[in-house]
C-alpha cells in the first residue's frame, strides 16, 4: 500500500534521498515523488521540466506501517506525517492509488499528453492520462500546455495540473 509523507515544497527529493539513506531497505518497498511534465517559456525558449504533481508529498510503499512510521520518526528532514492515528499515517486509499497508477509512467512521471482541439480551441481527442479523465476538466490552458482536473485525494478535492502538448508543438 501507498502511504504519505508531507514535508516542505522543493525539498521533496531531498526527503527520499534521507529517507533511503536512514531507513533499512526491508522497511519499505519504494519511496517517491511523483512528477509531471511541464512546459516553461524560458528566455523566449521552450523547456520541458519536471514539476511535483502534489508539492510537498512523497509517496512510500509498505506493507509493514506502523514499522516504517517508527523508522521515520529517526529521519531529520522529515516534516510532518500526514497521521490520522498516534502510530500511523495516511494511506492512499485503493481508488485514488489506482487514479495515481492510472495518470504516471514507471519512473513515477506523468507525461504530457497529446490533444486535439477545434476551432473555437476546446479539447475534443486526447490520449495519455488526459484522454482518460478529459470528462474530469475543469480548466484548459492551451497557450500554457496545461488542463487541471479536479480528483478526490486524501479526503478532499484536489487540483491536478496534466501537461498537454498539440501536434505542431515541437517540445
Amino acid at each position: 500500500m501507498w502511504y504519505v509523507i508531507q514535508t516542505s515544497t522543493g525539498e521533496e527529493e531531498e526527503l527520499i534521498t534521507m529517507i533511503e539513506r536512514v531507513v533499512p531497505e526491508g522497511y519499505y518497498e519504494e519511496c517517491f515523488c511523483i512528477r509531471r511534465e511541464r512546459l516553461r517559456k524560458i528566455g523566449g525558449k521552450c523547456e520541458i521540466d519536471l514539476y511535483p504533481l502534489f508539492p510537498a508529498y512523497v509517496f512510500v510503499a509498505t506493507e509493514n506501517p506502523k514499522r516504517m512510521f517508527l523508522e521515520l520518526k529517526r529521519v531529520p528532514k522529515l516534516t510532518r506525517l500526514l497521521s490520522d492515528q498516534q502510530d500511523s499515517f495516511f494511506c492512499v486509499d485503493e481508488d485514488e492509488e489506482r487514479f495515481l497508477r492510472s495518470v504516471q509512467d514507471s519512473q513515477h512521471v506523468v507525461r504530457r499528453s497529446l490533444v486535439e482541439v477545434d476551432k473555437e480551441g476546446q479539447i475534443i481527442r486526447a490520449d495519455g492520462p488526459v484522454g482518460v479523465y478529459i470528462e474530469r476538466i475543469v480548466k484548459q490552458r492551451l497557450r500554457k500546455r496545461y488542463v487541471w482536473i479536479e480528483q478526490e485525494f486524501l479526503g478532499r478535492k484536489r487540483k491536478v495540473y496534466l501537461g498537454i502538448r498539440l501536434r505542431e508543438d515541437r517540445v
